[in-house]
């Protein structure tokens, strides 16, 4: 068995490695996907395990959109409602069920709230209660292992990912950025939340810990901003 590059549909490539997965990133690892060379991006859920792919001389770096919480959890909460697609994810009698109700089921308050930190710092299932000291250890993987990108500032978090990553001078990357980001090709509209309504203090409790982390993404992007300034003015120089 070995790493191949698999063409689909409108020319898009693929590897034959599923990285959403825990045991896909650990094939991919025993296959050397980082060492073929073959992979510009590789994309996953389970940080801690994706480090294991990559080595000294084969170096892989973190990017990720961020979004708050609460608007991240409503999102899913109707996507689950209509993706098919997505297997065991799909969740087609949340239809007829209300925002609320769903919220309060300690099931989606373990699973879902605070998902942010819990995958960065590896704590995936059933994790009711995260720690300060959790907190703090999630806090600084963002801030050493990060580029950071605001799913609200989504047209300059995408040309900084391509600034820092080498890609921004592709040739198909105007037509990309426009049919993809501008314009947006993959949305599920749906009702928004309101501040203050109950479904937003339901959703506050339960990602309590990811809107700390969130707001401190926040202050990292701006950051990480004014260091991209001064090393362009560096380079410039």
């Amino acid at each position: 068995e070995t790493i191949e590059v698999l063409e689909k549909w409108h020319g898009i490539k693929n590897i034959n490695v599923d990285t959403t997965t825990k045991e896909g990133l650990i094939r991919a690892g025993k296959l050397g996907l980082a060492e073929s060379g073959l992979a510009d991006v590789v994309f996953t859920s389970y940080p801690s395990e994706a480090v294991d792919i990559f080595n000294p001389i084969n170096k892989g770096a973190f990017f990720s959109l961020f979004r708050h919480p609460n608007e991240r959890t409503v999102s899913l909460f109707y996507f689950i409602q209509i993706a098919s697609w997505q297997g065991k994810t799909y969740t087609p009698h949340l239809k007829n069920m209300k925002l609320e109700d769903w919220l309060r089921k300690d099931r989606v308050k373990c699973n879902q709230g605070n998902a942010m930190t819990r995958l960065l710092i590896g704590k995936y299932k059933k994790a009711c209660v995260i720690t300060e000291e959790e907190f703090q250890m999630a806090k600084d993987v963002l801030r050493r292992k990060f580029t950071i990108g605001l799913m609200s500032k989504m047209e300059e978090s995408v040309e900084r990912f391509d600034r820092r990553f080498g890609w921004y001078d592709n040739e198909k990357r105007q037509q990309c950025f426009y049919s993809h980001i501008k314009v947006g090709d993959n949305k599920n509209p749906h009702k928004e939340v309101k501040e203050g309504s109950e479904a937003w203090k339901l959703l506050t409790e339960m990602n309590s810990v990811d809107i700390r982390l969130y707001e401190y993404a926040v202050k990292l992007f701006e950051l990480q901003k004014d260091q991209n300034r001064i090393r362009g003015i560096t380079q410039q120089a």
